[in-house]
């Protein structure tokens, strides 16, 4: 009897570990289906607004609802008339538990200061895919500069997920398929009311970003102990781990080319780094390795401090005998003849002053990149007499601060270009093509980078093509491979009197002198990047200060008082 219970119970066990395995596989099973948008995410909540009164409602409780995540849901509407990209309609921001606003900016006319002030909060991330393209629009229609945008592709790719668009990410993330049908996607989002179809659209759009993006810091983080992103409890490591992984991504480009190429081999990448993530149109930026500024000494035969320079610029004076070394730590040279001018005033000072080999912006000082506020293309039609000391307009960025002002300074371009009736479009180059060149540009680097795997025939053809070309040759030699390489078949031909740069300062030296055109390129830094770490003495009228020096002690001529537009003075 005993045995036959004992039968019965490892029976009734089995049966009951099937069943719960069962029920475990289809709960599983209904939680992992793919579902519609507007089924999945009937929870959110809505709130259309339409004047400052709701909007400043709206962001307060924004701004309430993200104070644990620091982050939302950020995307754009607009219609697209022949081709022509109209202002942003219709702006969408949403929190993770689904309160979404629809901030409806053609209705508004006007971004309201709070909307504004949110939007350019670096505390709170603005999460999505491509928004520094939504961003640029929004900032060249309404103004507002939108900072610490994320692109979630970025944390797709740390996590070893293929990064797609956001529809593919909620899909796979999410199991949720958003309703990009084109007639919704290309819909009217200035019409004087919204359909139902297009509400869900926009505010699913912003809240799936948010909720791909906390997905993916939860598994991101999931190594650390404690952390509950969704509750705002986390463990300090895994705080740092993520703020330091948002701060490096956020405001850079997501470039999908560089992305695409890529091949995991079912294996997660690591951890995308700044410097694997920043990759320009055509050449990756270039980041400075060694120290920009010195700090070496220059000095008059007197003694009298000139200015600081680098170390390369004071041992010239010493092999040229024009100078010897003083000091060595620091290294100071003092000239032998009199310069011809010295140090006067503030402007005089600047000079003098130690420079930071750091970001002027945000002070970072792991890798910093050139940045000329007043641009080249305007400064290389500038007289001789304004090209000297151009130092100060050379200031350091590191590469995301470097990207983001060399996308704010399309604004100010377009403003010059309107005003001086000077178009962005003209001035571009014209290039002649030489066909046969390229075909042997071509076929050298072939043989250069590809010897080994080419085919004998393949191999000898391309070589007697090579030699018919540089008949003075006899054999094949790698100098020759390298010369061919390197050949450009392209020639840039510049029509300069369409440049937009030299019709900008030919309209400034006409009407308001090319000093203020400096000044305003400055002003424009200043406001847009709001930089934390200038140069003390930095100024806006650096170049007005230093030619009135120069012109007080006789060392300005009428020509040169004619050619930057100051006969005022005269």
């Amino acid at each position: 009897m005993e045995a036959i219970l004992k039968h019965k119970l490892s029976v009734t066990t089995v049966i009951i570990t099937l069943l719960s395995a069962v029920v475990v596989f289809t709960v599983l099973k209904y939680k992992r289906r793919i579902r519609k948008a507007s089924e999945a995410l009937h929870y959110m909540n809505i709130s259309i607004v339409t004047n400052e009164e709701t909007c400043n409602s709206a962001v307060t409780i924004i701004r309430r609802k993200c104070a644990y995540q620091n982050a939302i849901g950020f995307d754009c509407e607009w219609v697209t008339v022949g081709r022509k990209r109209q202002p942003v309609a219709l702006l969408q921001l949403s929190t993770l538990d689904g309160f979404c606003g629809l901030f409806r900016l053609n209705q508004m006319k006007t971004v309201p200061s709070s909307l504004k002030a949110l939007l350019e909060d670096n505390t709170i991330y603005k999460v999505g895919v491509s928004p520094s393209d939504d961003a640029k629009y929004l900032f060249h229609d309404w103004g507002p500069k939108l900072k610490s945008s994320l692109d979630v592709r970025h944390l797709a790719r740390a996590c070893g997920y293929s990064a797609g668009g956001l529809a593919s990410l909620s899909e796979a993330l999410l199991q949720i398929t958003l309703d990009k049908h084109w007639k919704v996607r290309c819909s009217d989002w200035e019409a004087e009311q919204l359909t139902d179809r297009q509400i869900v659209y926009a505010a699913a759009d912003a809240h799936v970003a948010i909720k791909i993006f906390a997905k993916l810091i939860r598994e991101f983080t999931s190594r650390a102990r404690g952390f509950y992103w969704h509750t705002g409890k986390m463990g300090k490591d895994s705080q740092q781990d993520v703020n330091d992984l948002c701060r490096d991504i956020a405001d850079v480009a997501f470039k999908t080319k560089h992305n695409s190429n890529q091949k995991t081999n079912g294996k997660k990448d690591k951890i995308v780094k700044k410097e694997d993530i920043v990759i320009s149109k055509r050449y990756p930026y270039l980041t400075r390795t060694k120290p920009l500024y010195n700090n070496c000494y220059l000095q008059a035969p007197d003694g009298e401090l000139l200015c600081t320079c680098d170390k390369k610029k004071a041992l010239w004076y010493v092999e040229k005998e024009l100078g010897a070394v003083v000091s060595e730590a620091p290294l100071t040279v003092r000239l032998r003849f009199e310069p011809a001018g010295r140090s006067v005033g503030a402007v005089g000072r600047y000079y003098q002053l130690a420079k930071e080999n750091k970001c002027v912006v945000c002070g970072s000082t792991d890798s910093y990149i050139r940045k000329n506020v007043v641009p080249r293309e305007y400064r290389k039609y500038f007289p001789e007499v304004m090209k000297d000391h151009s130092s100060h307009d050379v200031v350091l960025l590191c590469v995301r601060c470097h990207q983001l002002s060399n996308t704010l300074d399309l604004r100010m371009r377009e403003m010059l270009a309107r005003k001086c009736h000077a178009p962005l479009a003209s001035g571009k180059a014209e290039h002649s093509c030489d066909f046969n060149t390229r075909k042997i540009r071509s076929l050298a680097r072939a043989l250069l980078y590809q010897s080994q795997s080419l085919p004998e025939a393949r191999r000898r053809k391309l070589e007697e093509v090579l030699l018919h070309h540089y008949p003075q040759c006899e054999v094949i030699t790698q100098e020759l491979l390298q010369e061919a390489a390197a050949t450009s078949p392209e020639v840039a031909i510049k029509k300069e009197e369409e440049s937009h740069g030299m019709k900008v300062v030919e309209y400034h030296l006409k009407h308001e002198g090319l000093l203020r055109l400096e000044e305003y390129w400055r002003e424009h830094f200043l406001t847009s990047m709001e930089p934390k770490c200038m140069p003390e003495l930095w100024s806006i009228k650096h170049n007005e200060e230093r030619l009135r020096v120069r012109f007080e002690e006789g060392r300005l001529s009428q020509k040169d008082l004619q050619s930057i537009g100051l006969a005022s003075w005269i």
